[in-house]
């Protein structure tokens, strides 16, 4: 009787152990940055171009020109996730677009040239 309970409690404590290392390596962030741009494409551009591995979510405010991103810091940084916005043709504050990239835009979405947020 006393193996079945040492061998009990010790499944129990392995499996209590392993869900706590596991929650730990899941640990969650967020963040909020500037992203321009001017209407809805865009809106999805940035989400998308955000969302690359260990982004849980990215939310982009087209009024308040804000991205919300969770993430995991373990898997990948602040500057990543900007550089990959950047990258889509939209400049973060603390990235600047390519200028190849901004040209694949559409004409709708040319902030740099002046369209307005529509």
């Amino acid at each position: 009787m006393k193996t079945y309970l040492k061998i009990i409690v010790t499944v129990v404590f392995v499996g209590v152990m392993s869900f706590n290392a596991n929650a730990q390596n899941k640990k969650v962030e967020t963040i909020e940055f500037k992203v321009t741009g001017v209407c809805g494409m865009c809106e999805e551009r940035v989400e998308n171009a955000a969302l690359i591995k260990g982004v849980k979510m990215a939310e982009w405010d087209i009024k308040t020109q804000t991205m919300k991103v969770v993430y995991q810091p373990k898997k990948v940084s602040q500057e990543e996730i900007e550089k990959a916005v950047a990258g889509a043709g939209h400049d973060t504050e603390n990235q600047t677009a390519p200028e190849e990239a901004y040209k694949k835009l559409p004409a709708c979405c040319a902030y740099k040239d002046g369209v307005e947020v529509h």
